[in-house]
């Protein structure tokens, strides 16, 4: 008899993000915003189950605002992750800047305040779209709007509150959260040509990282600055530092120290070096060439101490997803985390790009594990009843202290609630 396997329903709506893969990718936090809005709860509410479902305590001042959802740290990792699978919407991860992870600090990311585009959320309106966060608004050094050439603004034109994008318990992308007035009637200024020049690069940063085939490498981003240095400054580390404006020690410890650029480090490097964002940050200079020519003629030395350029590491996901396919066959079920470590991926990357299976493995995986704990209380309980009867007919009271003496450490290691089961023996023993 053949078997048809069934995804696992998902727990919460299977949202779609917004302009995915473009200039105006929607950010994590409004995904998130927009999710609770389509369940009708919330943020607080939907962020405490979230977290909750994915098997972790909730401290009493928990508050998710506190979390950069749009960075590279572990809750942005984490938290697209944990939607991806409560969902089963994969490449979360690209509502956040978490594949530059490996490049690119967490330090200096996050904007003090939550901004927007007064012009964008209008259009989003005049559209008939759902209005939502851009998740380039989230990026610290970007101040403005490329596409429509006007600073990002902080403040509610109604009621002149800062900080009422998204502080609030209920959260609908575009409105205030606290006079509840429309977002998209604030007036801005004009952008500076610096500011867009900025706004632009960080824009294709984030289009590009939806195209990636592997997260980029620090050893790739190391060896192409020395490259750079080595083309535009001689190899010379003071002139380069002067050059983008930073300290010799900075430029020092990107290349013998394993620190990395900044973002605004980054941009600063692009800028003087003339070569886009993007493909600085993957390592890229196949294409490139110095902004101008330079004016002493370099020598044709070999280097002996120059690095070889690592291959990006790349994933055959066919490959993948039939090998996990075979994972399910298994006679013992196995976690998502132990098919990661046999794959060698992160098992969040799994539900990421192959949600489906990723999802069927961990509830087969959640299933075993209920199943083994009721069978581990089962026996337990029958050693400890037998150990009571035993002591009840020595005259003896049946207390923890005896109980372990006559029931060996690993049964009763291996329930929860020891007392639990020695009153449940007592009461049926009279």
């Amino acid at each position: 008899m053949s078997t048809m396997k069934v995804t696992p329903r998902t727990t919460f709506h299977s949202l779609q993000p917004t302009a995915f893969g473009t200039h105006d990718t929607e950010s994590l936090l409004s995904y998130f915003c927009r999710l609770a809005v389509s369940h009708s709860v919330s943020t607080h509410v939907l962020a405490r189950t979230l977290v909750e479902r994915q098997g972790h305590a909730i401290r009493p001042d928990f508050e998710w605002q506190h979390r950069n959802l749009s960075g590279v740290g572990e809750a942005a990792q984490s938290w697209a992750s944990w939607l991806s699978e409560e969902t089963g919407v994969g490449n979360l991860d690209g509502l956040t800047l978490s594949r530059w992870a490996q490049v690119l600090p967490a330090s200096g990311l996050a904007p003090a305040r939550g901004r927007w585009c007064p012009h964008c959320l209008k259009e989003d309106q005049e559209q008939g779209k759902q209005p939502y966060f851009r998740l380039v608004w989230d990026v610290a050094p970007v101040t403005v709007c490329y596409r429509h050439k006007v600073r990002l603004v902080d403040t509610c034109p109604h009621c002149q509150t800062p900080h009422t994008r998204h502080h609030g318990s209920v959260v609908v992308p575009g409105w205030c959260t606290r006079c509840g007035c429309f977002l998209g009637d604030s007036a801005a200024e004009p952008a500076s040509p610096e500011a867009l020049w900025v706004a632009r690069q960080v824009g294709d940063l984030i289009a590009d990282q939806a195209t990636l085939e592997a997260h980029p490498a620090r050893e790739s981003v190391r060896a192409s600055l020395a490259a750079l240095i080595l083309k535009l400054d001689g190899g010379r580390y003071v002139s380069f530092a002067r050059r983008i404006s930073v300290s010799k020690s900075s430029v020092h410890g990107w290349l013998n120290k394993g620190v990395l650029p900044s973002l605004r480090g980054y941009l600063q490097v692009a800028l003087h070096g003339g070569i886009p964002l993007p493909k600085l940050m993957r390592g890229d200079l196949e294409a490139w060439t110095p902004p101008y020519s330079a004016i002493q003629l370099g020598l044709a030395l070999e280097n002996p101490n120059r690095l070889e350029r690592q291959t990006p590491r790349t994933h055959d996901w066919g490959a993948i997803r039939l090998e996990l396919e075979r994972m399910l066959k298994l006679e013992e079920p196995i976690s998502v985390a132990e098919a990661g470590r046999r794959l060698g991926l992160d098992d969040r990357h799994l539900y990421l790009r192959v949600n489906d299976l990723a999802r069927a493995l961990g509830e087969r995986w959640k299933a075993y594990q209920q199943s083994r704990k009721a069978a581990n209380r089962v026996r337990a309980k029958a050693e400890v009843k037998a150990a009571c009867r035993q002591l009840i007919e020595d005259g003896q009271g049946c207390s923890l202290r005896e109980i372990r003496q006559m029931v060996p450490a690993e049964v009763l290691d291996s329930v929860e609630g020891v007392f639990d089961l020695i009153r449940e023996a007592r009461e049926e023993l009279g």
